[in-house]
């Protein structure tokens, strides 16, 4: 998706809420292409509203979860534990005059991927956030390798044991969408991409 179309999307958001959002667009914009991260940048948040349109039906407040696929990764730093926290944050702040100033930071929060989903829209939030894992082998392929470059920093033995014990996480459990629709179509691609690349972080050794 061209940056334009970006742009006019977050402002047609905007708008529905009574909310200039020029001003934001740009703080949004800097803070997606300026981090110079391979993974958690413009193009997943475009890929992710993608997604959202053809599911946005599913959602009980899709403005709430449009809003929430913007923010969840606007502060985003591979050596952090709390980005959600601050992305949430800034959402808050940025919706503090609006009905969403609650309900948008809560959804963030479920992107952590850990513990009980709170509702029927942070499911399809994180389940939409997941969807890069049943990707076709190619794709896949690419996405694993700009985690890595996030994540450059970290020796190879550490990264492997780390990303390993991520992707185990995953597989480990129940299921790995909160979705029934999510489960028919991306689980079983899902698990053999993380099985898959287990299998090669471990060939790596």
């Amino acid at each position: 998706m061209a940056l334009s179309q970006l742009r006019e999307q977050w402002l047609a958001l905007c708008a529905k809420i009574g909310v200039d959002g020029e001003a934001e667009w740009q703080s949004l914009s800097t803070a997606y292409t300026s981090s110079g991260l391979a993974y958690h940048n413009l193009d997943h948040i475009a890929d992710c509203l993608l997604k959202f349109q053809a599911r946005k039906t599913e959602a009980a407040d899709p403005i709430a979860v449009e809003l929430a696929i913007w923010f969840h990764d606007a502060i985003y730093d591979p050596r952090a534990a709390d980005n959600e926290e601050k992305s949430a944050h800034l959402a808050a702040n940025f919706l503090k005059k609006t009905p969403y100033c609650g309900l948008v930071p809560d959804l963030i929060i479920a992107t952590k991927h850990i513990g009980e989903i709170s509702s029927p829209d942070a499911a399809l939030l994180c389940d939409i956030d997941l969807s890069i894992l049943a990707s076709p082998i190619p794709l896949y392929q690419k996405y694993s390798a700009a985690i890595r470059e996030e994540y450059s920093w970290v020796p190879s033995s550490d990264y492997r044991r780390g990303r390993t014990k991520v992707l185990k996480n995953f597989l480990n459990r129940e299921f790995i969408y909160a979705l029934k629709a999510s489960r028919i179509d991306d689980e079983p691609w899902a698990r053999n991409n993380l099985a898959r690349e287990i299998q090669e972080l471990a060939a790596e050794k």
